[in-house]
Parts: C-alpha cells; sequence; structure tokens
C-alpha cells in the first residue's frame, strides 16, 4: 500500500486527499491555509432531523455577528416544522373565514419559533468576514417534547372544563362560558389536531369539541328580551330609560352586553351588564332635532368575555367572529305638538296674512313637528310658538320709503314657562311705497326664520 500510494502522480493523491477530506465534512480553500465546512455551502440531508443554517457577514454586524447568526439559524429550523391541519379537527370543522384560520396557523408557527426545546448545536464556523451556524433537532426528540406539552396543557384545560360544568350547573352563565374560553385558550395551540382525552372515569372524549359547545352553546341559548315597543316624548325631553332582561334557563347575572341606536346624524354605542337580577338599563338621549324614528340593538359582548384570554391568544379572531342572537326593538319619537298663534302688524295695524306665522308653521312641518290648531284637553303637552312683530316708518328720499321690522318670537312650554325667546330687529325693507317697503320687510324676515333661527327652535325642542 506504501508502495502504491509513493509511485502515484501528485496530482492524484491530490485528488484523493481531497476527496477524504470532503467525506470527513471539510474542505480545503485555494490557498491551502484555510478549512471551510461543507455544510456551509451544501445543505446536509437527514430525515431524522429539522435543520437550520445560517451565515452573517461580519460588515453587516460588526458587533454581534455571532448571536445574529445563531437566531437566524434557530428561525430557519423553526420553518421546517409546518403546522399541519386536520381535516377532522375542531378547526376545520369549525365556520370560520380563511383570514382567521390562516391567523390562527400564523400564531401557533410564530409559538413554536418562541418555545423551540431539545435543539443542539452542531457546529459553528468563522472566519475574518463571515460567521456561519448549524442547529439540528431530531424529529423523534421534538415529538416527545411536543407529547409532553399536550399532556399538560390538556390537563389544564380538562381543570377549566370541569370549573365551567359546575359554574354552569351553578346558574352562573357568565363565568361558565368564560372558563370554557380559558379551556381553550389552554389548549390552543392543538385546536389544528384530534384531542381525544380521558377523565378520571375512563370516559373517553373530545376535550376541544366540549369546550367550544360549551361556548357556543352558552351563547345561543340565550336569549335578551324587553318590551315590545320604546316611545319617547317632548314631556320627558326625548329621553328615556330602557331595562332589557338576559334569560337561559334562568335570569343570567353579570352578563356583559353592547348596544347601540341612532340619533339621527350619528350612533351611540354603548356597553352594560346585566345585575343580579338578571336585568340591564339602558338610557336613551342625545336625539338630534326632529329624529322621529330609531332602533336599539342589544347582543352579548362576546370580545368582552373574550378578555379572559391570554394576550396575543390564536383563539382571539375566532371568538370575534362568534354572534349572538341580537335585540332589536324600534324606537318612535313622538313629534313635538306646537300651537303657532302671533299677533302680526304693519306700522300698528293687524295684519290678516300673518306672513311669519304661516313661515314657522311650514318650516316647523318640514322639521317633523306637529301642528295643532287649537288647545284641546287631549293634548296637555302642546308648545306654544307666539309671534309678536311691527314695521316702523324709517323715513324716505329720492322717491324710495324706508320700513323697519321688529318682532319677538318665543316659545313657551305648555305650564306657560318661557322656553325660548328670540328677537328679530330692525330689519330693513326699501320700496316705492310705505306698505311694499313694510312687505319687503316682511319678506326679509321670513327668510331669517326658514334659516339658522328654525333650527334654534327646534334644538331648544329637544333639550
Amino acid at each position: 500500500m506504501k508502495l502504491t500510494l509513493l509511485n502515484l502522480s501528485f496530482s492524484r493523491a491530490f485528488t484523493l486527499l481531497l476527496l477524504i477530506t470532503i467525506g470527513s465534512g471539510c474542505t480545503v480553500s485555494k490557498g491551502g491555509s484555510e478549512i471551510i465546512p461543507v455544510w456551509t455551502y451544501e445543505r446536509p440531508i437527514d430525515s431524522s432531523y429539522y435543520i437550520g443554517i445560517a451565515g452573517v457577514s461580519k460588515a453587516d454586524f460588526p458587533y454581534n455577528a455571532v448571536e445574529v447568526a445563531k437566531e437566524n439559524a434557530l428561525n430557519a429550523l423553526a420553518r421546517e416544522i409546518r403546522v399541519k391541519i386536520s381535516s377532522s379537527s375542531v378547526l376545520s370543522t369549525l365556520q370560520v373565514n380563511k383570514w382567521v384560520e390562516e391567523s390562527f396557523v400564523s400564531n401557533i408557527e410564530s409559538a413554536v419559533s418562541e418555545n423551540l426545546e431539545g435543539y443542539t448545536l452542531v457546529d459553528q464556523f468563522e472566519n475574518e468576514s463571515e460567521v456561519f451556524v448549524y442547529y439540528r433537532l431530531s424529529k423523534s426528540e421534538y415529538l416527545r417534547i411536543l407529547s409532553e406539552r399536550k399532556r399538560v396543557a390538556l390537563g389544564i384545560s380538562y381543570g377549566h372544563y370541569l370549573d365551567a360544568e359546575r359554574k354552569k350547573s351553578e346558574g352562573a352563565i357568565s363565568s361558565a362560558i368564560e372558563r370554557y374560553l380559558m379551556g381553550l385558550d389552554a389548549m390552543s395551540k392543538y385546536l389544528g389536531e384530534l384531542n381525544p382525552y380521558t377523565d378520571e372515569n375512563g370516559r373517553e372524549f373530545n376535550l376541544d369539541r366540549a369546550l367550544l359547545n360549551g361556548v357556543s352553546d352558552g351563547i345561543s341559548n340565550l336569549k335578551i328580551s324587553s318590551k315590545p315597543e320604546i316611545r319617547l316624548t317632548l314631556a320627558d325631553g326625548y329621553t328615556g330609560e330602557i331595562e332589557v332582561e338576559v334569560k337561559s334557563e334562568d335570569l343570567v347575572s353579570g352578563m356583559p352586553l353592547k348596544y347601540s341606536y341612532s340619533r339621527g346624524k350619528v350612533s351611540a354605542r354603548g356597553r352594560t351588564s346585566t345585575s343580579l337580577n338578571g336585568k340591564a338599563i339602558i338610557l336613551l338621549n342625545g336625539f338630534d332635532p326632529g329624529t322621529l324614528r330609531s332602533e336599539l340593538r342589544v347582543e352579548v359582548d362576546v370580545s368582552s368575555l373574550a378578555q379572559v384570554l391570554t394576550p396575543m391568544s390564536p383563539l382571539a379572531p375566532m371568538v370575534k367572529s362568534m354572534n349572538s342572537t341580537p335585540l332589536i326593538l324600534p324606537i318612535t319619537l313622538d313629534p313635538p305638538k306646537v300651537i303657532v298663534i302671533g299677533d302680526e302688524k304693519m306700522f300698528g295695524r293687524t295684519t290678516q296674512n300673518g306672513q311669519l306665522t304661516s313661515t314657522l308653521r311650514a318650516a316647523l312641518m318640514e322639521k317633523g313637528v306637529e301642528i295643532v290648531d287649537d288647545f284641546s284637553t287631549n293634548s296637555p303637552d302642546v308648545i306654544t310658538l307666539s309671534v309678536q312683530s311691527d314695521t316702523k316708518a324709517g323715513g324716505e328720499g329720492a322717491g324710495f320709503y324706508t320700513a323697519y321690522l321688529n318682532a319677538t318670537i318665543e316659545l313657551i312650554d305648555p305650564h306657560g314657562k318661557l322656553i325660548l325667546q328670540k328677537n328679530l330687529e330692525r330689519i330693513k325693507g326699501v320700496q316705492l311705497n310705505r306698505i311694499t317697503a313694510g312687505n319687503e320687510a316682511y319678506r326679509k324676515a321670513q327668510k331669517e326664520i326658514k334659516g339658522r333661527f328654525i333650527e334654534t327652535f327646534m334644538e331648544a325642542l329637544y333639550k
């Protein structure tokens, strides 16, 4: 053998040495002074391991190249561990949209990266310009670690399940739903898998489905009820309260609710919860002038129940997609009843056409106000709108006459109390004679009434 090697040409001997070197995992650089591991440029293939290799430039990371290379290598290893969703799992059978499922998988994959363990550092190579790191994780070891984690997680979930069942039997439905959610959260990483569980009596059941059914049944069995209609009146300032109750088999206390209703231009939204008697009070107010119809919507605040979930829980998007059956109630606002009376004069003499009175009637009707012609014992809540007006001569010159209109308009409640008073002062009219000048002043006053003036009266009615 020695003789054979001696007889080899230098070239063939070098080639043989190179092959031996490569076989041992290293190769020689062109200059022969630096040994470079093969794994830095040729990825190892081993079906028994997850592999993570990364290299970084020292020029890019002059102070922490080793740390960055290690982090990148672990991330590369984690990316090899794919989350697979079983077609028979809870996640697959839920009616959730694609975004929710993708978000769920993404959150689990992020958790895989953060909770890696059992991996080993196979090798690390560094030269003047680069750092390379090589990690691997045994697939069988990783499976063992996952199985142990899952066993512990399902045990915690089962404890929450027992608590939830006890709360449910006691009628504490809100607390029961929260415990079911906590149970699902504890095993959330495994909802894409099958999760049979054997209890202390030897009974095997699907724990995740039992928890999920507890949540969905708990929410769907809730019934929110109230009186069939809400009616608000001017006498109450268009403010009122509505009492709603929540029942399952019995009245449910501590159930979070959310509600909304339109005030006219904008919507009012709020949250409340049922008291010990299973009832909640919702205040209605702030309606825009002229609003005659609205609608109150009340439903279980599922997102509030979901506050028991851990931060960044992959369950959050799924829980937010759950809905309860809402209670929808019509709101009727009785239109204000107003009688318009006036004493309109032209240069001290009462006029019959009632220009300002007619304008006020028409403008109020456009705003949804009910105009009544006379006081009636059947309508004790009638508001009075009183108009007092007169014109005065302002002089003449160059064939033109000037008239000035002064008017006082008062809004008076059914008890005779002044609600609002507005004055129109020295509204000027100029025409070829005194009467037409007075009419011109009245026309200008009508135009002013139709603008911001009438809005002020409407706001006063709805305060």
